[in-house]
């Protein structure tokens, strides 16, 4: 397995190399650590107070080699079978690292949600949207915790049945958990029921007696039963490769039960596809990726179908 770490020595960085431990990741895998650097930047603060700052391109690509340095102690301190390579490099951090994944086809991009501010050192909370809609691979971004992750590794996954939740589960399955691990799938119904929950009555006067309500609930049990199907089929398949398992059907908007549904649960890492069904026949995971990254707790990949 290929890994590309994005670092830029905050906190943020720090912590999405640190989950890694609770990743389900080989002992044997293949990791190039990169930090950019770029002209928003300040360098070193010089010896002499009364000299300035000098914001040369060499002093700022220094101080990134140093940082990738300490990040490549980090990784190698925790998994000492892995092959890890630096790269120290000059430019915009988004173009830079999708250049460097188009190169190198790593197999997961890890990002940090927010790096150093602007005033600091490259903004990780911006580049990782970026890497999120335009990286080829499947892409990892951590939020720091609070919460000290013990116990069984928790995974949640997010499935609606798409070719994209079934790369997501297929994801899951390659990668190497210890005994004990729990997994919850979820699936979310979209109603296509118009909510009548602000005037009942409502219900009985216009759409219950409407023919195309009654096409709408078929169709809405019709999908309820087939959700059913695709979380117990993905929750018996993930049983089988050895974890503990337990699944759920929710109703209401994917984009805010699953993150709601990550709060109740606290995974150590949230998987989804990149994309869920089109928006003609339900949409479940298509809008879901950036909700989650940005509001949900801890780690959340999202898988690409390739």
């Amino acid at each position: 397995m290929k890994i590309l770490i994005a670092y830029d020595g905050s906190v943020h960085a720090d912590s999405a190399i640190d989950s890694l431990q609770r990743a389900g990741l080989p002992h044997d895998a293949e990791a190039i650590v990169v930090c950019v650097a770029h002209k928003g930047w300040p360098t070193v603060k010089p010896e002499d107070p009364d000299e300035e700052f000098d914001n040369s391109w060499a002093d700022t690509l220094k101080e990134a080699e140093a940082i990738v340095e300490r990040a490549s102690r980090r990784l190698q301190a925790l998994f000492p079978g892995w092959k890890i390579s630096l790269e120290a490099l000059w430019g915009d951090p988004s173009k830079m690292l999708l250049k460097t994944a188009e190169v190198w086809r790593p197999d997961l991009l890890v990002v940090g949600s927010h790096g150093r501010s602007v005033s600091g050192r490259i903004l990780l909370g911006s580049v990782s949207t970026e890497l999120l809609h335009h990286a080829r691979c499947s892409v990892r971004v951590v939020r720091p915790s609070k919460e000290e992750h013990r116990g069984p590794i928790r995974i949640l996954l997010a499935s609606d049945g798409s070719i994209n939740s079934q790369a997501a589960l297929d994801h899951v399955l390659s990668l190497s958990w210890p005994q004990g691990t729990e997994a919850r799938i979820v699936g979310v119904l979209q109603t296509l029921v118009p909510s009548t929950s602000a005037s009942p009555a409502l219900e009985s006067q216009t759409f219950a007696t409407d023919a195309a309500f009654t096409v709408i609930e078929a169709a809405d049990k019709q999908e309820r039963a087939r959700l059913a199907e695709v979380v117990k089929a993905c929750a018996e398949r993930l049983h089988l490769a050895g974890l503990t398992t337990s699944f759920a059907l929710i109703e209401g908007l994917p984009q805010e039960e699953i993150v709601k549904e990550s709060l109740r649960w606290r995974p150590d890492t949230i998987f989804a596809g990149s994309r869920g069904l089109g928006t003609v026949d339900r949409l479940l995971l298509g809008s879901v990726s950036s909700a989650l990254v940005t509001n949900a707790p801890g780690a959340v990949e999202i898988v690409h179908h390739n």
